[in-house]
């Protein structure tokens, strides 16, 4: 946990545990955590803290191999949609505050309606890179809390989606294998077969079946998007207005 900062915990390590809770309630109920050597790796990755970290790095890669296809689906990302001048928009002021917001913060001179209809994958890049200065401008926690905090929630959706088919594959497989004890193996090793803490750990990880079909969706993602994107045009405005402010320092006595 040392090695995690605040976006990775919750984007990243939180649904990297929900993935795996199903595998965790497993190996309680089999009671495999009594085993010395599986007690002792789990013990070592968790006080190196790689376990943690593993688990992140897993979970980034399956939000991010999804993330293209999602942008696909919605014409591009939000930020990208927004400024676009080629596209409709349901408020053109606002389109147009936040343009020259972004050009002036980023130094970056956005794309004309001309440009974008005779070269869309050259305006497109531009934008983009006109967008990506302007979060590297938004960095400060505590100054765009409001941003960090759309971020993580967009991370922590897309990370979910992005995980969604192996958390559904470890919880059915989960169920499976205690269906699987419970029936045939309990019994040889007189064992209760229905024990409360067999049923305990069934009804945990059928639970978690359902909720990685319930949960995770598009358009949740997308909604998280749009909102971290509304956060950080607006960062971009709130930039342009104090760089445009006067200095107090420099006032007329």
């Amino acid at each position: 946990m040392l090695f995690l900062d605040d976006y990775e915990r919750r984007a990243r390590l939180v649904p990297g545990l929900l993935a795996i809770l199903p595998l965790i309630v497993l190996f309680a109920v089999l009671g495999l955590r009594q085993i010395p050597a599986v007690s002792y790796v789990i013990g070592t990755l968790a006080l190196a803290g790689v376990g943690p970290v593993l688990i992140a790095g897993v979970v980034r890669n399956f939000g991010r191999s999804v993330e293209q296809r999602l942008w696909n689906s919605w014409g591009g990302p939000p930020t990208t949609v927004w400024l676009r001048l080629d596209a409709p928009s349901d408020d053109e002021a606002q389109r147009q505050l936040w343009r020259r917001a972004v050009a002036a913060v980023s130094g970056v001179s956005l794309p004309s309606l001309r440009a974008e209809r005779r070269d869309k994958v050259k305006a497109d890049s531009t934008i983009k890179l006109a967008v990506k200065r302007v979060r590297d401008k938004t960095r400060d926690k505590e100054k765009f809390a409001l941003l960090f905090n759309e971020n993580r929630n967009y991370g922590y959706e897309r990370n979910i989606y992005g995980l969604r088919w192996a958390a559904r594959s470890i919880s059915l497989l989960s169920a499976l294998v205690l269906t699987s004890y419970m029936a045939w193996l309990a019994p040889v090793i007189d064992r209760p077969q229905t024990s409360a803490g067999n049923l305990f750990g069934l009804a945990a990880c059928l639970f978690s079946l359902a909720g990685w079909f319930l949960l995770p969706s598009a358009k949740r993602v997308q909604d998280a998007a749009n909102r971290y994107a509304h956060e950080l045009l607006h960062a971009a405005v709130t930039l342009q207005d104090e760089s445009q402010a006067p200095d107090p320092t420099n006032a007329t006595p």
